[in-house]
């Protein structure tokens, strides 16, 4: 079938990054059009993202006219580098996970990506604080130096930028959306709320149909409708696969507050470990997103609120809920179905911890034109779609493994913690990789023998930083593979000459305040 109109059904965050992305990743005649409801004006969910929504903001050949500092002005958006997770091992400790941190073995030995800095910390039972992302999160500082980004360079050497973004999910939605209508050459957008949809004989998709039985034709369709879901599980029969045996949080309360103005803009997202599930606090420019995420097997909304409002009021901060979030982890079974995509929230969710939704939707999409599209679509060759169902359904699952990874806890204070960090909740792959680490410690080649190699980039730094942060591994391994490697020397030398040369340049780098106030 040949690809002329191509039908992107929703808004929001996940919509409007879907359409940027077609309009840029396709031929000039292609049409795209764009069916959303329009949105009522709310304070947005505070959101954190992955170094991929760097890529959007980034996008060639920037036909939508993006750009990062109109981006930061115009939503409020703040700098993201990192993590930091609080109580999740032990009460009154926390410890940085920062983004993107990425190490290249200088010496090649045993190989190149053999991460030594990070088995040397483990060995030393040394904090992961050092580096010059962490020690940027821990100054609220950012990367620039005299008014230059000095991960430029790095992003040329390697791949993306090792920063995020914070955000307030409305203004993001409707920054992307102005920028998106404003390429009208391409694009079209309908103010309009799906009702229904039409299939031929084939079960293909002819058109949608919109309140008032007004029809939008297409060739391909983009399920962007969140949990709404008003095709990928319509068309045909789509299994649901559950993640709930091995995530108990199921439901969340959100709150923002104003942030004062001489309070630091904090460059991380904090993950805050609590009784029955943990609480995000998201900064963006004017103000702190947060949310409550728990265990309604564990607790209540009622509950929940009673112990969240007394931990914010030791801080002298009053929560105010603006909603309850109820959501199943899990996935389809299909992601592609006929002529029909789906991405993000409609196609699976597993729970807000290191911003997996929206990283997932972009890499949802950016694969299948990379790697499936082309203007003569053979929709009918379902080997493609079985592939690329293949690709997805791993990369879910491998990001599920990653998430139940945060909750192997000693914490014992709540059944919550005790039935989280049971073994029944760990898949047979994550059990693999945890009685190999017992034998030796992680490398990258533990990643790519997944199918699809790992084409989504949740890799061996994360699985690290968590895995010191919750003491994982053990101190012993560690030295003793060093010390094969006779590795001991070098890593104690490129700590001190790191620590030294960041001492000498952190003080050069801007506070976040003074920075976003300089925009």
């Amino acid at each position: 079938m040949k690809v002329k109109n191509i039908v992107i059904v929703g808004g929001g965050t996940a919509g409007w990054a879907t359409a940027h992305h077609f309009i840029n990743n396709t031929s000039p005649d292609t049409k795209i059009t764009v069916v959303a409801a329009k949105e009522i004006p709310i304070i947005g969910v505070g959101e954190s993202t992955t170094g991929r929504f760097n890529d959007l903001i980034n996008l060639k050949p920037n036909l939508t006219g993006v750009n990062e500092n109109d981006f930061l002005k115009e939503t409020e958006s703040t700098f993201k580098l990192g993590i930091k997770h609080s109580d999740w091992h032990t009460i009154g400790k926390s410890f940085y996970s920062p983004l993107g941190d990425n190490y290249y073995n200088h010496l090649k030995y045993p190989s190149k990506e053999y991460d030594m800095y990070r088995v040397w910390h483990i060995a030393k039972g040394k904090e992961y604080i050092g580096t010059f992302q962490a020690r940027l999160m821990a100054q609220d500082k950012l990367h620039f130096l005299d008014g230059q980004n000095v991960y430029t360079e790095l992003a040329k050497k390697f791949e993306g930028h090792p920063v995020a973004y914070h955000l307030d999910t409305y203004k993001v939605g409707q920054y992307l959306k102005r920028k998106a209508i404003n390429c009208k050459s391409k694009l079209k957008y309908i103010d309009g709320k799906v009702e229904g949809f039409a299939q031929n004989k084939d079960g293909f998709v002819k058109h949608i149909i919109l309140k008032g039985n007004k029809k939008v034709k297409g060739d391909l369709f983009v399920d962007c409708t969140g949990f709404a879901r008003v095709l990928i599980d319509k068309i045909e029969k789509n299994k649901w696969v559950s993640y709930q045996n091995n995530l108990l949080v199921d439901s969340a309360l959100n709150f923002n507050y104003e942030r004062e103005e001489d309070e630091p803009i904090r460059n991380y997202t904090h993950a805050w470990a609590q009784k029955y599930g943990w609480c995000w606090e998201i900064p963006t420019q004017t103000r702190m997103g947060c949310g409550y995420v728990f265990s309604s097997k564990h607790t209540n909304f009622d509950k929940a609120y009673d112990e969240i409002s007394k931990v914010m009021k030791k801080q002298g901060k009053k929560v105010n809920v603006q909603r309850e979030i109820k959501f199943k982890a899990g996935r389809y079974e299909k992601f592609w179905v006929k002529n029909v995509l789906s991405t993000g929230l409609s196609s699976a969710f597993i729970e807000p911890l290191e911003a997996t939704s929206i990283h997932a939707t972009i890499m949802q999409v950016t694969h299948f034109l990379e790697h499936y599209y082309k203007k003569n679509m053979p929709f009918e060759a379902n080997i493609l779609q079985d592939q690329y169902n293949s690709e997805m359904t791993q990369m879910w699952d491998n990001i599920r493994d990653f998430i139940v990874y945060h909750y192997v806890s000693p914490r014992k204070d709540t059944k919550f913690w005790i039935e989280s960090s049971k073994e029944e909740r760990r898949s047979p792959r994550l059990k693999k990789l945890m009685n190999m680490w017992k034998y030796r410690m992680p490398r990258e080649v533990d990643y790519v023998n997944d199918v699809g190699n790992n084409f989504y980039h949740m890799g061996n730094t994360l699985w690290y930083q968590i895995a010191m942060g919750m003491k994982l591994i053990d101190p012993k391994l560690a030295q003793q593979e060093l010390d094969d490697y006779n590795l001991t020397k070098s890593c104690n030398k490129f700590y001190d000459e790191a620590s030294k040369a960041l001492d000498d340049l952190l003080p050069k780098m801007p506070t976040t305040n003074n920075y976003y106030n300089s925009l």
